[in-house]
């Protein structure tokens, strides 16, 4: 495997994080490591060092147990939810199968670049405001 293709798979998985991170705490209002590895079905262990690895980046800290972004992992968190949202609404306004379409999408918000995602989500916008 080359180094390109592990900061590639680093790079979803930090977003995985964040973006669950996020989901639970405007659930729950707070976020455990217990409830991260429930909601991804991974161990508690790889929640554990998930969370040193963003940390360490300045994108999440733990405070008593509780999970929290900070402001530049939020912001990442919020866009990889948006993209998340907009291809999966996307998949199943084509009729694909509601299993399907989440998986699909958690794989295609991690493809397309911010620029790329705003540029196709304003030109699909457009084409749908034309058709009303």
């Amino acid at each position: 495997m080359t180094g390109k293709r592990r900061r590639g798979e680093s790079r979803e998985s930090a977003e995985d994080y964040l973006e669950t991170i996020l989901v639970i705490r405007r659930l729950r209002g707070s976020c455990r490591n217990v409830d991260i590895a429930e909601h991804m079905g991974v161990t508690k262990p790889s929640v554990t060092k998930a969370l040193g690895n963003l940390a360490r980046k300045g994108l999440v800290e733990v405070v008593d147990h509780d999970v929290r972004l900070t402001a530049t992992g939020k912001r990442l968190a919020e866009e990889t939810l948006s993209k998340h949202r907009f291809f999966e609404g996307a998949l199943l306004d084509a009729g694909v199968d509601a299993e399907v379409a989440s998986k699909e999408a958690c794989r295609m918000e991690h493809c397309i670049s911010t620029d790329s995602f705003e540029k196709l989500s304003s030109h699909l916008e457009q084409i749908q405001d034309s058709l009303r």
